[in-house]
This record gives C-alpha cells, sequence and structure tokens, in this order.
C-alpha cells in the first residue's frame, strides 16, 4: 500500500513542473511537511485513529475496524442482523395438539387409503428402492406437495354426543387452516410410529410383485394389534379417549379460492393493443382498397 502511495505521489510531482510546493502542502496535511512520504503514513494512521504511522497497515484494519463499529473487521457480521437467517415467520393457523390424539384413528385409516391409492402410481425407479418408497411415504403428510394435498379436503366434525371428532372428506380442497394443520399433525405422528414399517412392508410387497391391496395396508399400519400406530394415544387399538365437555367446535371448513379460469372471461373486456407502426401509409385512410385474401 505504501509503495504504491509513493509510485502515485511521485509521478504526480513529476508532472507538476509548476507546483513546486506540493509537497510542502501535503506535509502541512499530515502536520509535519512530507519528508519524503514518511508522514504520508503518519497521516494515514492518524486518519484510522492509529496516530503512529502506517505500521504495515495495522492502523488501517484498525480504522475499518472503526467503521464497522466493532473493533477491527469484526463488526461485520453485525451487518447481516445477527449473523443472517433468522427464524421462519409463526404458522398463523398452528395446529391444535391436544386434539391430535382424537383424530389419531381415523387419520391413520385415511392415511393409509391414500397410500395405497398414491402408491399405484409409483414406477419401478420407485418401488425397486426401500430409500426412494421411505421418501414417498413422508411426502403423504405434506399439505404442500401433490401426494400429502389429500388432508385438504378433510374437516374435523364433532359427532352430535359430543364423545367423538370424525373426519369428513370434502369434494373440493380447503384452505389449510387450524383443523387441516391438526389433521397434518395427526399424519405425521402416525408417520413417526409407523414410517419404516410401512416403507419396508411396501418395498417387499413390491419385490414379490404382490402389492398390498388397501384393507391389508389400513391393518399393517392402523387396525390390527401389532400394527405401527395402533397403540399410539388415541391409535385404532386403544380406548377412545374422552373429549372434554368444555371444548370448543373448530371453525368451518373453507373451500380453497382459486385463481380466475382465464378460459371463461369475457374476452369482450380484454383491452386490445393497437397496431404497430410500420411507417408506412394506411391504406383505408388513403383510399385505396385493400384486396382480400
Amino acid at each position: 500500500m505504501r509503495a504504491v502511495l509513493l509510485t502515485s505521489f511521485l509521478s504526480f510531482a513529476r508532472t507538476q513542473d509548476d507546483m513546486p510546493d506540493m509537497s510542502s502542502m501535503m506535509g502541512g496535511l499530515g502536520g509535519n511537511g512530507m519528508g519524503g512520504m514518511g508522514d504520508m503514513a503518519s497521516m494515514m494512521g492518524s486518519m484510522g485513529g492509529g496516530g503512529g504511522g502506517m505500521g504495515g497497515m495495522g492502523d488501517l484494519a484498525s480504522m475499518m475496524g472503526g467503521m464497522g463499529g466493532g473493533g477491527g473487521m469484526g463488526g461485520m457480521p453485525g451487518m447481516g442482523g445477527g449473523g443472517g437467517g433468522g427464524e421462519p415467520p409463526p404458522e398463523p393457523f398452528p395446529a391444535v395438539k391436544s386434539d391430535v390424539k382424537f383424530i389419531v384413528c381415523s387419520t391413520c385409516k385415511a392415511l393409509a387409503r391414500k397410500l395405497h391409492a398414491e402408491s399405484s402410481k409409483w414406477g419401478s425407479a420407485i418401488t425397486g428402492s426401500e430409500e426412494a418408497i421411505a421418501g414417498k411415504v413422508a411426502e403423504m403428510c405434506e399439505t404442500a406437495s401433490e401426494a400429502g394435498s389429500w388432508i385438504t379436503e378433510y374437516d374435523m366434525v364433532e359427532s352430535s354426543d359430543g364423545k367423538a371428532i370424525n373426519l369428513k372428506r370434502h369434494s373440493q380442497k380447503g384452505e389449510c387452516e387450524v383443523e387441516c394443520n391438526t389433521i397434518k399433525q395427526a399424519c405425521k405422528d402416525v408417520l413417526q410410529e409407523a414410517d419404516i414399517e410401512v416403507a419396508s412392508a411396501l418395498y417387499k410387497a413390491f419385490k414379490k410383485k404382490q402389492p398390498l391391496d388397501a384393507k391389508a395396508l389400513t391393518a399393517k399400519m392402523c387396525t390390527s394389534d401389532d400394527a405401527a400406530a395402533a397403540n399410539m394415544v388415541g391409535g385404532c387399538a386403544t380406548k377412545r379417549p374422552k373429549i372434554p365437555k368444555n371444548r370448543k367446535a373448530g371453525p368451518a371448513f373453507r373451500v380453497k379460492e382459486l385463481p380466475p379460469d382465464i378460459s371463461k372471461m369475457d374476452v369482450s373486456l380484454v383491452p386490445t393493443p393497437a397496431p404497430e407502426d410500420n411507417g408506412k401509409p394506411d391504406a383505408s385512410a388513403s383510399g385505396e382498397a385493400k384486396e382480400e385474401l
């Protein structure tokens, strides 16, 4: 850095024969004259707050650190607002986890049916790999995926006697709000117990070319005494949990709003773009007849 500054100022001085006092002027800025550029380092050092020359760029680092406000360059991470990243925004419609145990059995059955239907679409690249099957099984509880979007069709409905909460399927997908996220949580809880066993069972069945039917898969996951998710709290092999009398009913099912169908729009409402000006006179304006092809 010092060499670059020295070279620059010497080159400048050679071309400025009519400015003999340039060195003195610049030295005055440093406080004690140029002194063969010796005080230039001091000047730069004083700018950085070092007060004693460049010191092999030591004081430049201090100066830069002071600019960052954190004692050396260590202040730079502060520009990222605490190291970057940050927590994702909270879910606006969080699951009611205390309701999960009331719908575990019915969610497990619905999941098994949907998993059976979905598995019939898998190709050999998936059915020939237990790891690939496990990945597909995990997608079944993600509402953002096509495989897991079935959850948005279901609604939690309280029975007339208030002793049970049933899952009701609608013909349309709904907005994924509180009840949707509660079903999603129940689905994930089921898979936490059953995913490895189910993926293994599906892989073995495909390998033998004897895929499990919906009934067998439901029994394997949910209803048989040794089913993977049968004995979890609220599972199909356990006693149904009692619903508190003071539990409030959930919100009504709300159909998902879809974007407008462009094919059904009134074309008369769509503005017609102006014709391009190609520089040629308009035949209709000049009175010339236009040949119809």
